[in-house]
Protein backbone atom coordinates (compact mmCIF):
# COMPACT_ATOMS: atom_id res chain seq x y z
CA UNK A 1 0.00 0.00 0.00
CA UNK A 2 1.21 3.76 -0.93
CA UNK A 3 0.48 6.08 1.39
CA UNK A 4 1.28 10.00 0.60
CA UNK A 5 2.21 12.31 3.84
CA UNK A 6 2.48 15.61 2.28
CA UNK A 7 5.28 14.47 -0.41
CA UNK A 8 6.82 11.83 1.14
CA UNK A 9 5.20 8.34 -0.35
CA UNK A 10 5.01 5.61 2.26
CA UNK A 11 5.27 1.89 0.86
CA UNK A 12 5.00 -1.04 3.09
CA UNK A 13 4.41 -3.87 0.56
CA UNK A 14 7.55 -4.84 -1.30
CA UNK A 15 6.13 -6.07 -4.12
CA UNK A 16 4.74 -2.19 -5.03
CA UNK A 17 7.75 -0.91 -4.14
CA UNK A 18 9.96 -3.26 -6.62
CA UNK A 19 7.64 -1.64 -9.06
CA UNK A 20 8.17 1.45 -8.20
CA UNK A 21 11.74 1.01 -8.48
CA UNK A 22 11.78 -0.44 -11.76
CA UNK A 23 10.04 2.37 -12.89
CA UNK A 24 12.37 4.83 -11.91
CA UNK A 25 15.50 3.19 -13.24
CA UNK A 26 13.97 3.35 -16.13
CA UNK A 27 13.25 6.38 -16.38
CA UNK A 28 15.29 8.46 -19.25
CA UNK A 29 16.50 10.99 -16.77
CA UNK A 30 17.47 8.74 -14.06
CA UNK A 31 18.65 10.49 -11.14
CA UNK A 32 20.77 8.34 -8.52
CA UNK A 33 18.73 6.36 -6.30
CA UNK A 34 20.43 6.88 -2.73
CA UNK A 35 19.42 4.60 0.28
CA UNK A 36 19.57 5.38 4.30
CA UNK A 37 18.44 2.53 5.70
CA UNK A 38 17.46 2.98 9.23
CA UNK A 39 15.50 1.14 12.52
CA UNK A 40 13.43 4.44 13.21
CA UNK A 41 13.38 6.09 16.68
CA UNK A 42 14.97 8.88 14.01
CA UNK A 43 17.49 11.98 15.57
CA UNK A 44 19.61 14.23 14.45
CA UNK A 45 22.45 11.79 13.48
CA UNK A 46 19.87 9.82 11.01
CA UNK A 47 18.78 13.13 9.66
CA UNK A 48 22.22 14.00 8.83
CA UNK A 49 22.61 11.22 6.57
CA UNK A 50 19.74 12.29 4.69
CA UNK A 51 20.92 15.76 4.47
CA UNK A 52 24.11 14.66 2.87
CA UNK A 53 21.79 12.36 0.61
CA UNK A 54 20.02 15.46 -0.50
CA UNK A 55 23.37 17.63 -1.15
CA UNK A 56 24.68 14.84 -3.50
CA UNK A 57 21.43 14.89 -5.48
CA UNK A 58 19.04 11.84 -6.23
CA UNK A 59 15.85 10.20 -5.23
CA UNK A 60 15.71 9.48 -1.45
CA UNK A 61 15.02 6.72 0.43
CA UNK A 62 14.56 5.87 3.76
CA UNK A 63 13.61 2.80 5.45
CA UNK A 64 12.69 1.51 8.68
CA UNK A 65 12.57 -1.49 9.69
CA UNK A 66 13.56 -2.98 13.23
CA UNK A 67 15.62 -6.36 12.62
CA UNK A 68 14.99 -8.85 14.81
CA UNK A 69 17.52 -10.98 13.57
CA UNK A 70 20.01 -8.61 14.62
CA UNK A 71 19.55 -8.65 18.36
CA UNK A 72 21.30 -11.09 20.73
CA UNK A 73 19.44 -9.98 23.13
CA UNK A 74 15.84 -9.83 23.49
CA UNK A 75 14.98 -7.77 25.63
CA UNK A 76 17.10 -5.20 23.78
CA UNK A 77 14.60 -5.91 20.91
CA UNK A 78 10.91 -5.50 23.14
CA UNK A 79 12.91 -2.24 24.50
CA UNK A 80 13.90 -0.43 20.96
CA UNK A 81 12.14 2.64 20.61
CA UNK A 82 9.25 3.11 18.53
CA UNK A 83 8.36 6.49 17.06
CA UNK A 84 6.77 5.98 13.72
CA UNK A 85 4.30 9.27 13.36
CA UNK A 86 7.55 11.39 14.51
CA UNK A 87 9.73 9.78 11.96
CA UNK A 88 7.30 10.57 9.46
CA UNK A 89 6.92 14.04 10.32
CA UNK A 90 10.83 14.70 10.59
CA UNK A 91 11.26 13.18 6.62
CA UNK A 92 8.25 15.02 5.44
CA UNK A 93 9.70 18.41 6.87
CA UNK A 94 13.29 16.80 5.10
CA UNK A 95 11.09 15.99 1.74
CA UNK A 96 12.07 12.82 1.65
CA UNK A 97 10.67 11.16 -1.78
CA UNK A 98 9.90 7.60 -0.34
CA UNK A 99 9.95 5.83 2.76
CA UNK A 100 9.87 1.82 2.88
CA UNK A 101 8.38 0.57 5.93
CA UNK A 102 8.33 -3.44 4.98
CA UNK A 103 6.58 -5.96 7.28
CA UNK A 104 8.69 -8.41 9.19
CA UNK A 105 6.71 -11.31 7.37
CA UNK A 106 7.65 -9.94 4.02
CA UNK A 107 11.26 -9.39 4.72
CA UNK A 108 11.50 -12.79 6.32
CA UNK A 109 9.00 -15.43 4.60
CA UNK A 110 8.53 -18.87 6.00
CA UNK A 111 11.50 -20.54 6.18
CA UNK A 112 14.02 -18.41 5.09
CA UNK A 113 17.35 -20.12 5.77
CA UNK A 114 19.80 -17.98 4.67
CA UNK A 115 22.39 -15.54 5.94
CA UNK A 116 25.21 -13.31 4.45
CA UNK A 117 28.35 -13.49 7.09
CA UNK A 118 31.36 -11.55 7.04
CA UNK A 119 34.04 -13.96 8.60
CA UNK A 120 37.15 -12.21 10.08
CA UNK A 121 35.49 -7.80 10.20
CA UNK A 122 33.23 -9.30 13.21
CA UNK A 123 35.46 -10.98 15.57
CA UNK A 124 36.92 -8.05 17.26
CA UNK A 125 34.84 -4.69 18.84
CA UNK A 126 31.32 -5.63 19.26
CA UNK A 127 31.32 -8.83 17.43
CA UNK A 128 33.09 -10.30 20.81
CA UNK A 129 30.34 -8.94 22.75
CA UNK A 130 26.94 -9.75 20.29
CA UNK A 131 27.11 -12.78 18.77
CA UNK A 132 25.53 -13.23 15.24
CA UNK A 133 25.09 -9.14 15.05
CA UNK A 134 26.38 -8.78 12.25
CA UNK A 135 25.34 -12.08 10.42
CA UNK A 136 21.69 -10.08 11.35
CA UNK A 137 22.93 -6.37 9.66
CA UNK A 138 25.03 -7.81 6.77
CA UNK A 139 21.73 -10.25 5.72
CA UNK A 140 18.93 -7.57 6.08
CA UNK A 141 21.68 -4.65 4.29
CA UNK A 142 22.08 -7.14 1.41
CA UNK A 143 18.13 -7.73 1.53
CA UNK A 144 17.80 -4.01 1.14
CA UNK A 145 19.85 -3.32 -1.31
CA UNK A 146 18.09 -6.20 -3.62
CA UNK A 147 15.16 -4.49 -2.81
CA UNK A 148 15.90 -0.62 -3.06
CA UNK A 149 18.70 -1.22 -5.94
CA UNK A 150 20.43 1.82 -5.00
CA UNK A 151 23.46 3.81 -6.26
CA UNK A 152 24.42 5.04 -3.29
CA UNK A 153 23.99 4.08 0.18
CA UNK A 154 24.86 5.62 3.25
CA UNK A 155 25.66 4.94 6.50
CA UNK A 156 27.19 6.83 10.16
CA UNK A 157 30.76 6.62 11.22
CA UNK A 158 29.67 5.93 14.83
CA UNK A 159 28.50 2.59 13.87
CA UNK A 160 32.32 1.81 12.91
CA UNK A 161 32.32 -2.08 12.39
CA UNK A 162 28.56 -1.99 10.72
CA UNK A 163 30.21 0.14 8.50
CA UNK A 164 33.91 -1.81 7.67
CA UNK A 165 31.56 -4.38 7.67
CA UNK A 166 29.20 -3.47 4.61
CA UNK A 167 32.09 -1.93 2.48
CA UNK A 168 34.12 -5.40 2.52
CA UNK A 169 30.68 -7.07 1.68
CA UNK A 170 29.93 -4.60 -1.13
CA UNK A 171 33.51 -5.02 -2.33
CA UNK A 172 33.42 -8.77 -1.55
CA UNK A 173 30.28 -9.47 -3.89
CA UNK A 174 30.89 -6.87 -6.59
CA UNK A 175 27.87 -4.64 -5.48
CA UNK A 176 27.86 -1.66 -8.13
CA UNK A 177 26.69 0.72 -4.83
CA UNK A 178 28.53 3.64 -3.46
CA UNK A 179 28.65 3.59 0.03
CA UNK A 180 29.24 7.02 1.95
CA UNK A 181 29.77 8.01 5.35
CA UNK A 182 28.27 10.59 7.44
CA UNK A 183 30.03 12.57 10.74
CA UNK A 184 29.03 11.39 14.11
CA UNK A 185 26.53 13.88 15.31
CA UNK A 186 27.02 14.81 18.94
CA UNK A 187 25.15 16.06 21.66
CA UNK A 188 26.04 19.69 23.18
CA UNK A 189 27.62 17.32 25.95
CA UNK A 190 29.63 15.72 23.52
CA UNK A 191 27.92 12.42 23.62
CA UNK A 192 27.41 10.71 20.29
CA UNK A 193 23.25 10.73 19.28
CA UNK A 194 21.98 7.22 19.34
CA UNK A 195 18.63 6.35 19.54
CA UNK A 196 19.13 4.93 23.23
CA UNK A 197 19.96 8.07 24.20
CA UNK A 198 16.52 8.38 25.42
CA UNK A 199 16.14 5.52 27.71
CA UNK A 200 19.04 7.04 30.17
CA UNK A 201 18.90 8.07 33.22
CA UNK A 202 19.37 11.65 34.18
CA UNK A 203 22.53 10.30 35.79
CA UNK A 204 23.14 7.77 33.67
CA UNK A 205 23.29 10.43 30.76
CA UNK A 206 25.72 12.71 32.41
CA UNK A 207 27.93 9.99 32.92
CA UNK A 208 27.60 8.83 29.37
CA UNK A 209 28.38 12.74 28.56
CA UNK A 210 32.05 11.61 29.90
CA UNK A 211 32.19 8.96 26.85
CA UNK A 212 33.60 11.80 24.39
CA UNK A 213 35.31 13.70 26.97
CA UNK A 214 37.83 10.48 27.62
CA UNK A 215 38.13 9.72 23.92
CA UNK A 216 39.37 13.50 23.18
CA UNK A 217 41.73 13.05 26.16
CA UNK A 218 43.01 9.82 24.59
CA UNK A 219 43.44 11.64 20.92
CA UNK A 220 45.62 14.76 22.89
CA UNK A 221 48.08 11.83 24.46
CA UNK A 222 48.63 10.33 21.37
CA UNK A 223 49.25 13.83 19.24
CA UNK A 224 51.33 14.60 22.22
CA UNK A 225 53.64 11.82 21.43
CA UNK A 226 52.57 8.55 23.15
CA UNK A 227 51.65 5.86 20.96
CA UNK A 228 51.78 2.67 22.74
CA UNK A 229 48.42 1.09 22.58
CA UNK A 230 48.23 -0.43 25.84
CA UNK A 231 49.33 2.71 27.85
CA UNK A 232 46.45 4.80 26.28
CA UNK A 233 43.59 2.51 26.49
CA UNK A 234 44.38 1.03 30.10
CA UNK A 235 44.64 5.34 30.75
CA UNK A 236 41.21 5.56 29.56
CA UNK A 237 39.81 2.83 31.11
CA UNK A 238 40.94 4.35 34.62
CA UNK A 239 39.24 7.55 32.90
CA UNK A 240 35.89 5.87 32.59
CA UNK A 241 36.11 4.36 35.96
CA UNK A 242 36.81 7.98 37.41
CA UNK A 243 33.89 8.90 35.76
CA UNK A 244 31.16 5.94 36.94
CA UNK A 245 31.84 4.39 33.72
CA UNK A 246 32.48 0.85 35.30
CA UNK A 247 30.63 -1.69 33.00
CA UNK A 248 33.26 -1.24 30.29
CA UNK A 249 32.45 -3.83 27.03
CA UNK A 250 35.83 -2.90 25.02
CA UNK A 251 38.53 -0.41 24.60
CA UNK A 252 40.39 -1.08 21.85
CA UNK A 253 42.34 0.98 19.00
CA UNK A 254 42.36 -0.65 15.41
CA UNK A 255 43.08 -0.05 12.19
CA UNK A 256 40.54 1.17 10.35
CA UNK A 257 39.74 -0.90 7.40
CA UNK A 258 40.60 -3.93 9.09
CA UNK A 259 39.91 -3.44 12.27
CA UNK A 260 43.07 -5.07 13.83
CA UNK A 261 44.83 -3.99 16.67
CA UNK A 262 48.55 -3.18 16.99
CA UNK A 263 50.82 -2.42 20.27
CA UNK A 264 51.59 0.81 18.62
CA UNK A 265 49.07 3.45 17.59
CA UNK A 266 48.89 5.38 13.96
CA UNK A 267 47.43 8.59 12.59
CA UNK A 268 44.02 6.99 11.36
CA UNK A 269 43.58 4.47 13.34
CA UNK A 270 40.24 4.57 15.76
CA UNK A 271 40.19 4.63 19.41
CA UNK A 272 36.71 2.80 19.69
CA UNK A 273 35.12 1.80 22.85
CA UNK A 274 31.44 0.32 24.25
CA UNK A 275 29.91 0.45 27.76
CA UNK A 276 26.32 -0.19 29.49
CA UNK A 277 24.84 2.12 31.88
CA UNK A 278 22.40 0.14 33.35
CA UNK A 279 20.59 -1.78 30.57
CA UNK A 280 21.51 0.96 27.88
CA UNK A 281 24.58 -0.60 25.90
CA UNK A 282 26.65 2.60 24.41
CA UNK A 283 29.13 2.54 21.48
CA UNK A 284 31.60 5.49 20.30
CA UNK A 285 34.54 6.11 18.27
CA UNK A 286 37.13 8.64 17.58
CA UNK A 287 40.02 9.25 14.78
CA UNK A 288 43.33 9.52 16.06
Amino acid sequence: MLKRKSSLKIINKISIFKNLIKKLHNQKSKKPIILIPTMGALHQGHLSLIEKGKKIGGTIIVSIFINPIQFNDKNDLKNYPITLQEDISKLSELKVDYLLIPKIEDIFEKNFQTTVIVKDLQKSLCGMHRPGHFNGVTTIVIKLFNIVKPDIAIFGEKDLQQLVIIKRMVKDLNLDIKIIEGKTIRESSGLALSSRNKLLTNINYYKASKIYSGLKMTKKQFLGGRNKSVYLKNNLIRFFKSEGLKNIEYVQIVNKETLTENAVAKKGDIIAVALKLGKIRLIDNLKL
